[in-house]
């Protein structure tokens, strides 16, 4: 496995271009969604009642806010936009993940031209499997929803709640972690063109070594995580602001690390 992660690690690095394309896309979605946000909050924030107001102006203004939510189109707009945030996501994963997919299976191509080549080559047959993917993680929620709704009804206390619906829970996050690591290798088996069956029956074939290292990528990615917290504990000012602001790329990088490091093992797989 650390043969996997050092070449996977190697492979990364020669990955610059598609890392910063990353970095400017979640900066620019990241403020585009602050700034919805925020025009929605703010003029809402300026109507809420202040601590020196009556009890009643708060129970006031939740009635009027849940009276114009229910029965006047206010919140129409604000839907219809969030609609469309949703689906500009959901065109966009896919074409960056055949940008970032592409560069990894051509590396002996220029950054730029494979990373922009993959996006407009693997464009459609992505956003198919994006889809697919989305279905295939909302399926349990027919069993889940139900469920949920049984253990609201027959439950006298929210850590009931919480202690009857952490299994099921767990459960899904569990499938929606293997799910992604097996359309990882489906985008892998597109990219390089190595055949999707034979490319999932190695996913199976392999899946414990694939799994721990998918863990391990998860782990690093965590203890970023936790360093980037303590250091802004730690060291505050102007130390504190420059480690928050480059954490974004460094888990960028440590996502491309990751799929870098499973083509890594599924090339070393197929090769023997």
């Amino acid at each position: 496995m650390a043969t996997y992660i050092k070449s996977g690690f190697r492979a990364a690095l020669q990955q610059p271009f598609a890392t910063i394309i990353l970095f400017l896309y979640q900066m620019g979605w990241g403020v585009l969604l602050y700034k919805f946000i925020q025009g929605i909050l703010v003029p809402l924030m300026h109507r809420f009642p202040g601590a020196e107001q009556p009890k009643q102006a708060l129970q006031i203004f939740l009635a009027e806010g849940q009276f114009q939510l229910l029965k006047t189109d206010l919140s129409y707009p604000y839907l219809g936009w969030l609609a469309a945030l949703l689906c500009t996501r959901m065109l966009l994963t896919p074409l960056l993940n055949g940008g970032v997919y592409y560069s990894l299976t051509h590396a002996h191509q220029n950054a730029g031209y494979r990373f922009f080549r993959g996006m407009k080559k693997l464009m459609l047959p992505f956003l198919l499997v994006y889809l697919i993917r989305i279905a295939l993680s909302l399926l349990p929620l027919i069993w889940l929803v139900p469920k949920a709704k049984y253990i609201l009804g027959h439950s006298s206390s929210y850590e009931q709640v919480a202690t009857s619906l952490l299994p099921w829970i767990l459960s899904v996050l569990i499938y929606g972690f293997l799910l992604q690591l097996l359309f990882m290798y489906v985008q892998f088996a597109i990219a390089a063109k190595l055949g999707i069956l034979s490319t999932v029956l190695s996913f199976f074939r392999y899946s414990l070594p694939i799994i721990g290292l998918a863990l391990t990528l998860l782990l690093f990615a965590g203890l970023l995580a936790g360093v980037t917290v303590t250091a802004t504990y730690v060291w505050a000012g102007l130390v504190a602001l420059i480690i928050y602001q480059l954490y974004p790329i460094f888990h960028i990088f440590i996502q491309i690390w990751g799929i870098s490091s499973q083509y890594q093992l599924l090339s070393a797989k197929i090769s023997n």
